[in-house]
C-alpha cells in the first residue's frame, strides 16, 4: 500500500516529455501550460484536486495553481514553474504543500518560482516573445491567450498544443506501460475481493461502498474514474450512475472499474451472475461478447484503426445476434443492442487524449470493450481489458485477469442458504 502511494515516474520521463515537446515548437517560441483551479463545493470547502494531464505529463506536479513555462530559443530550452509558496498557517486548515525542492526534484526543471512572481514574468514573456504555445479551450489558458491578445501594440501569436500533445501522449513510454500494469494488478486484486461480496439482495450503494473500500484499502483514493455498477436492468445503461438498485437471485452484475497507480490508469469491464451461476440467455450473451473481445485481438496491428476494429466487433455481433434469432438472419445492423464504440486511448487519462482516425502504432495503449444490451432479455454485458499495441499485433495487458465464463462464476462466493 505504501509502495503505491509513493511510486512515481522518474523526472527523467518529464524531462524527456518537455524535450519532446520543445521538438515540436518554433524557434524563439515559448509554450505556457497551466495546472487549473481547484473548484468550490460550498463555502470555503473544494472538491478534490486533479491537475490538468498535461501539465502533469510534462511536469509530474498534482498541485492547484501551478503554471509550467517551457522556453525555447534555438536549440536551448528553459522550464520554470510557478507554484504557491508555503503557508504554515494554512497549512494547519488543509495540509502541506510541496515546497520548493519537492518541486524542483519530481519535475526536473530549471527554476522554481513563487506565484507572486508571475505577473512580472509574464510581461517580460510578452516582450520577448512573438509565439505562445497555449491550450485556447481551457478556462485559464484561454485568460491568458485574452490578455497576450489585448495588449496594447501586440503582434504575439497564438498556436494551438492540443495537436502536439496528443501525437506525445498516444505512444507510451516503457515507464507508463509499467504503471498501467500495476493499476491493472491492484484493479484486479481489488475485484477478486469485491466477487466474494456479491450476493442477492445487496444493493447497489452496498456493493459500490464495498468496491471503493477495497480499492482505497489497497492506496488507491483516485481512481481511473467513479466505479461503474450496475444491477440487472441497469447494466443496460453504459454508465449506470446513480446506485439506486438492487442484485436479484437471476441477475446480472456489471462492474466497469479501474485504478490509478502514479498518474497512469486501468480499466477494466467483468460481469457476475449473483448466485455463481449464469442462466442459458446470459451463457449466451457471454459467449457473444467474449467473441467479439477475441475478434478485436486478433485485428489489432500497425497501421489499423479504431473505426475498423468498431467495424470487426459489429460484424461479430451480428453473427452472434442472427443466430440467437435477435435480429433478423441478413441483417448486419445491430445499433439497437450495440451503439458504443468498441475501443478508446487509455493513459493519463482513461479516456486518453487522441486521433481517433488515426492508425495504430506500437505504444499505444487502448481498451478492447465490446458490449452486447439486449432490452427483450431485461440485461446487457460488456467485457473490457487494456491492450498495447505492438510492432506485430498487440499484448493484453490484463491477460491475467479472469475472464471466461467459468472463471467470472468461481470468483463469486455463493450462498449456502437462500433461494439461489
Amino acid at each position: 500500500m505504501v509502495k503505491m502511494l509513493e511510486d512515481k515516474l522518474p523526472v527523467s520521463f518529464f524531462k524527456n516529455n518537455r524535450t519532446k515537446l520543445a521538438a515540436h515548437m518554433a524557434d524563439e517560441s515559448v509554450c505556457v501550460v497551466f495546472a487549473g483551479r481547484s473548484i468550490t463545493m460550498s463555502e470555503d470547502l473544494v472538491y478534490s484536486f486533479f491537475a490538468n494531464r498535461n501539465f502533469f505529463y510534462l511536469s509530474g506536479i498534482e498541485q492547484e495553481e501551478s503554471i509550467l513555462v517551457l522556453e525555447k530559443n534555438g536549440n536551448h530550452t528553459r522550464t520554470t514553474i510557478f507554484i504557491w509558496e508555503n503557508d504554515q498557517e494554512k497549512e494547519k486548515w488543509t495540509g502541506k504543500r510541496l515546497s520548493v525542492s519537492e518541486v524542483k526534484n519530481f519535475s526536473g526543471a530549471d527554476e522554481i518560482c513563487q506565484l507572486t512572481h508571475w505577473g512580472v514574468f509574464s510581461a517580460q514573456l510578452l516582450k520577448k516573445y512573438s509565439c505562445f504555445f497555449l491550450e485556447s479551450e481551457r478556462s485559464l489558458e484561454k485568460e491568458f491567450e485574452n490578455h497576450i491578445l489585448s495588449c496594447p501594440g501586440s503582434v504575439a501569436e497564438v498556436k494551438p498544443l492540443k495537436a502536439i500533445m496528443t501525437s506525445l501522449r498516444e505512444i507510451k513510454e516503457d515507464c507508463e506501460i509499467e504503471f498501467i500494469r500495476k493499476s491493472i494488478h491492484l484493479t484486479r486484486d481489488a475485484m477478486k475481493e469485491f466477487a466474494a461480496f456479491i450476493y442477492p439482495d445487496k444493493t447497489e450503494s452496498e456493493l459500490l461502498a464495498f468496491f471503493n473500500y477495497t480499492m482505497q484499502k489497497r492506496g488507491c483514493f483516485v481512481q481511473a474514474f467513479p466505479p461503474i455498477v450496475g444491477a440487472g436492468e441497469h447494466s443496460l445503461c453504459l454508465h449506470h450512475a446513480v446506485p439506486s438498485g438492487k442484485l436479484g437471485n437471476t441477475d446480472i452484475l456489471q462492474l466497469d472499474v479501474g485504478a490509478r497507480w502514479g498518474g497512469l490508469c486501468s480499466d477494466i469491464s467483468r460481469v457476475f451472475p449473483a448466485c455463481g451461476e449464469f442462466t442459458k440467455h446470459q451463457k449466451m450473451l457471454y459467449a457473444a461478447v467474449r467473441a467479439c473481445q477475441e475478434s478485436v485481438f486478433a485485428k489489432i496491428r500497425p497501421g489499423v484503426t479504431i473505426l475498423e476494429l468498431n467495424q470487426t466487433a459489429k460484424e461479430t455481433a451480428a453473427d452472434y445476434l442472427s443466430e440467437y434469432g435477435i435480429i433478423p438472419r441478413d441483417e448486419k445492423n445491430v445499433s439497437e443492442y450495440y451503439w458504443h464504440s468498441v475501443s478508446h486511448h487509455m493513459g493519463h487519462d482513461v479516456h486518453d487524449i487522441s486521433d481517433r482516425n488515426k492508425p495504430l502504432q506500437p505504444g499505444m495503449v487502448i481498451t478492447v470493450e465490446p458490449g452486447l444490451y439486449i432490452s427483450e432479455w431485461g440485461f446487457g454485458m460488456r467485457l473490457e481489458d487494456d491492450v498495447l499495441v505492438k510492432k506485430n499485433g498487440c499484448e493484453n495487458l490484463s491477460s491475467f485477469f479472469e475472464r471466461e465464463e467459468d472463471q467470472i462464476s468461481s470468483m463469486v462466493k455463493k450462498p449456502s442458504s437462500g433461494s439461489c
